[in-house]
């Protein structure tokens, strides 16, 4: 036999040439084994034209692989994975604020009440300016910019919320290898300025009581007197006034204020009177029917105005005709609950008891909130007596 290189007589069989070392058989080289979730190509014998088969890795959760094509080299094969894996992956690191928070959003807001989710939205609108920059580059004097802004007309309430959004953000982007801290965390909010409380005078209390025969002075007076909030009374429902015992199991937004005991002040019997006209008038499971905004604006403040505590609105009119109406005032309805907290306390009213009828969210021991025992509603009862007009 001749060497496949210099092309010199060798025997028959040789696997090495005397002359010139060339080896003479050539073995196939080993395929390596494709690393985990790779995918996989198969080499079907059966197949001339288009043996290697392309499949997708299988999935965490048990999915089974999925066929991409034949080809007719590996190296097309492999060019398929390759524009599969690029289709699927995402680029974290080029992600802009607005992206990042599509994607957050997209599995946060699946947890959230609508009033949760609509405080997040609201919050986002003040993040305008870096919405469209790359989240990796942005730092926090960047996320300060936009809540120092914010700053200028609103509350720190809404500044807080700002900042409680910047760090879901951050937090979802250190997740994702995208940073490796929260800079929002760094955000210094405005100094708070305690506003103060606006209740309700003897006074007032008393004009309202000259026009109790209204409806909407009449859930006023209501709210003054139980510490109900203006969401709260329109989700009493029948099924929870108890008129003979003498108090409504009711109240939402907190777990200390969810389900607790407010007692009808047996002074006052007045607003047991105008429970039970409720409780007789509804044609619903609800005691009183409405909606907390449209109260706001169509009873509320023109109730007041009514009785002479606030001034008559301002009326202006619009260029597409429409009329408004702007009330100048200090009151809202939450001050009827500030009211109720503050006359409490000045007719000596235990603060324990007193934080259980108003559903104080501080409340150390919430569980005592569900407890409906005849003796907690005596003791309830026996402090709401103390409160007197």
């Amino acid at each position: 036999m001749l060497c496949k290189k210099c092309r010199k007589e060798i025997s028959e069989g040789s696997l090495y040439c005397n002359f010139c070392g060339k080896k003479q058989e050539t073995t196939k080289r080993k395929v390596r084994r494709r690393p985990r979730g790779a995918g996989c190509i198969r080499h079907r014998t059966d197949c001339r034209d288009n043996p290697y088969i392309a499949y997708t890795p299988a999935t965490i959760g048990g999915a089974g692989e999925r066929y991409l094509g034949a080809f007719a080299t590996y190296t097309q094969a492999q060019a398929a994975l390759d524009k599969y894996f690029n289709s699927i992956h995402i680029p974290y690191g080029s992600l802009t604020v607005a992206q990042v928070y599509e994607k957050w959003s997209a599995k946060h807001f699946e947890s959230l009440t609508s009033s949760g989710e609509q405080g997040y939205k609201t919050a986002w609108r003040y993040l305008d300016s870096i919405a469209g920059r790359r989240i990796a580059e942005l730092k926090t004097a960047d996320y300060q910019r936009c809540v120092d802004d914010c700053a200028k007309q609103f509350s720190r309430s809404q500044c807080a919320k700002i900042k409680q959004l910047c760090s879901q953000l951050c937090k979802y982007a250190a997740q994702n290898d995208i940073i490796d801290k929260n800079y929002a965390s760094f955000i210094v909010l405005p100094k708070e300025v305690k506003k103060e409380r606006r209740i309700f005078t003897g006074e007032e209390r008393e004009k309202l009581w000259e026009h109790s025969d209204d409806k909407s002075v009449q859930i006023i007076l209501f709210m003054i007197y139980t510490g109900f909030r203006i969401g709260e009374v329109f989700t009493i429902l029948k099924e929870n006034v108890h008129l003979d015992e003498g108090y409504i199991i009711g109240g939402i937004k907190t777990e200390a204020g969810k389900d607790r005991i407010v007692p009808l002040p047996p002074q006052i019997p007045e607003i047991k009177s105008f429970v039970e006209s409720w409780y007789n008038e509804s044609r619903t499971q609800l005691l009183l029917s409405g909606d907390v905004n449209n109260f706001r604006k169509r009873n509320f403040y023109p109730a007041l105005a009514e009785c002479g505590i606030i001034p008559p609105p301002t009326v202006t009119k619009l260029k597409n005709g429409r009329i408004t109406e702007r009330y100048e005032t200090e009151i809202t309805p939450h001050c009827c609950r500030h009211t109720f907290a503050t006359i409490s306390a000045d007719c000596g009213m235990q603060p324990e008891k007193l934080q259980k009828i108003i559903g104080h969210a501080k409340y150390e021991t919430t569980a005592d909130i569900y407890n409906h025992s005849g003796q907690d509603r005596a003791a309830l009862v026996q402090e709401m007596s103390k409160l007197k007009k």
